[in-house]
């Protein structure tokens, strides 16, 4: 993959999609910066949203953390954490059924005031690269799907 690209196609959504529903590692860049992450938490599957350093925008983390106490229950289960390269990460378990991802995909990018990652014409300004809308394709893409 180029660094400088997003890869924005069926077969990488599809891959990535396979990797989530067979428990194998899986990633997918939204957009620079930005991407999902299968990643398991005490032994149980989860799905992270990571967000660099680089592509934080000023006070994200404090929105992020005012938003998820503020709205306890509407992001029930969502964690917010800082890696160790310092990307904020918000994960939420993997649910067991696969139209449950679709909602945990959008709550994880409301969260993150990221809305414009699920396929709205804002999503131009938000990320620069090629691929900027590429979750609500996700979704459509893998309705059929079964996480375990």
């Amino acid at each position: 993959m180029n660094a400088g690209r997003v890869p924005d196609d069926e077969r990488h959504r599809r891959a990535f999609f396979d990797s989530l529903v067979s428990g194998d590692a899986a990633h997918l860049p939204l957009c620079l910066g930005i991407s999902l992450h299968t990643q398991p938490a005490n032994a149980r599957p989860g799905l992270a949203l990571k967000i660099t350093q680089a592509a934080l925008q000023t006070g994200q983390l404090q929105r992020v953390l005012e938003r998820r106490f503020d709205q306890a229950m509407a992001f029930d289960g969502c964690y917010i954490y800082l890696d160790t390269q310092g990307a904020l990460t918000i994960w939420h378990a993997l649910p067991a059924q696969r139209e449950a991802v679709d909602h945990i995909l959008s709550r994880m990018l409301s969260l993150a005031d990221l809305e414009a990652l699920e396929g709205s014409p804002a999503a131009d300004q938000r990320c620069s690269s090629s691929g900027n809308s590429r979750v609500s394709r996700l979704a459509s893409s893998s309705s059929s799907r079964k996480v375990r």
